[in-house]
């Protein structure tokens, strides 16, 4: 991981917190790890599990995993390079990259990656981090290097499958490294400023990095660019995953040149092919939907247009085990979830209600 250490003054939040028995409930019953609603300026809602819940005291200081939650925050980076002047535009083509060279990615516009429909479903696998041929996962073991040197990968490869929406992990991460290689020797310069001055976290931000090829214990920045060595992925604490998300909804409201982006890629969304569901499907081994199997678009990364909030500019973020960012940017609402596992607590009551209601019924 790559360390990025906190803000010397970081966000505040105003605090008016209310209890609900549902709360309660899901806090002593379920999955569910930690809970936070923000409404307009105020968090309202702020539970964590009972101490002998989970036989771990979780706290403000607990680190929780984005998983695909990572996604979205890689994209908000992008536009944040952006503005900076790294990235030209949305449409610019992903080139001056040696790295991806003789790859399918290569030469496509940066808007075919971010909506997931890059052609790549001969390569890796839908909803997967697992190249097709070779079964081998993306992350943990190497870095993007090790793909574009195996022909069974990435080598020579070019697009296919005309380039509908098709989900992976693989694509994110090419996002990722893509920045980092177009902020080149500035990165970590970029990235610390965006944490610091931009969100302002109140503790350390952990990028996710996979190992090198040499498998050197301490990688510069330089080397990690040069193999491709990003992940979407980060770990951080409950009321920074807050931050974030309301870093997104100030720069929305603003219209800032980040919310620009925002708006852009939420008017570039499109449709996931999927089969919607609706709040009380019982296809989840009787769990309960998350807002990603809610959604039937998809923006630039962030998941939109769901089951009973049709018409409203409302962006998620999802990940793995149940991580969720629910953000309603006009009536200026955000739920923020960390769960053990997807679909084993109750979304709608936890993050429909509070998103179309303003509070839980």
């Amino acid at each position: 991981m790559y360390k990025v250490s906190p803000s010397s003054k970081p966000k505040k939040f105003k605090k008016q917190i209310e209890t609900h028995k549902t709360i309660d409930r899901e806090m002593a019953k379920s999955t569910i790890l930690s809970y936070l609603y923000y409404d307009d300026g105020v968090v309202m809602y702020d539970a964590l599990p009972p101490e002998d819940r989970f036989g771990y005291k979780f706290s403000n200081k607990s680190y929780f995993p984005s998983h695909s939650m990572g996604k979205s925050i890689t994209s908000y980076l992008v536009g944040h390079a952006i503005c900076q002047g790294y990235i030209s535009s949305v449409d610019a083509p992903i080139q001056d990259w040696p790295l991806m060279e003789n790859t399918l990615y290569y030469g496509q516009p940066l808007i075919n990656l971010l909506n997931m429909k890059a052609g790549d479903t001969h390569v890796i696998k839908k909803y997967d981090g697992n190249f097709i041929k070779t079964g081998r996962n993306i992350h943990g073991n190497a870095p993007l290097l090790k793909a574009v040197r195996n022909s069974s990968e990435l080598k020579d490869t070019t697009a296919k499958g005309g380039k509908r929406y098709a989900y992976s992990n693989l694509t994110a991460d090419i996002i990722f490294n893509y920045m980092m290689h177009r902020i080149g020797n500035d990165f970590e310069r970029f990235i610390e400023d965006f944490y610091q001055n931009k969100v302002k976290i109140e503790h350390p931000v952990y990028l996710w990095m996979n190992p090198l090829m040499d498998h050197s214990w301490s990688p510069s920045m330089k080397e990690r660019i040069k193999q491709g060595a990003g992940q979407y992925g980060i770990s951080a604490t409950r009321y920074d995953f807050l931050r974030i998300a309301k870093s997104m909804m100030d720069d929305w409201q603003t219209n800032t040149c980040e919310g620009k982006y925002l708006k852009e890629i939420y008017q570039r969304r499109i449709n996931n092919n999927r089969r919607q569901s609706n709040w009380r499907d019982n296809r989840f081994g009787g769990g309960k939907p998350n807002f990603g199997q809610e959604a039937s678009r998809y923006a630039g990364q962030f998941h939109t247009d769901f089951s009973g909030l049709k018409g409203k500019n409302i962006l998620a973020m999802n990940g793995y085990n149940g991580q969720q960012i629910i953000m309603d940017m006009d009536n200026l609402r955000i739920v923020v979830i960390a769960a053990a596992k997807s679909n084993h607590y109750d979304t709608y009551k936890l993050g429909f209600e509070p998103i179309k209601y303003g509070r839980i019924r």
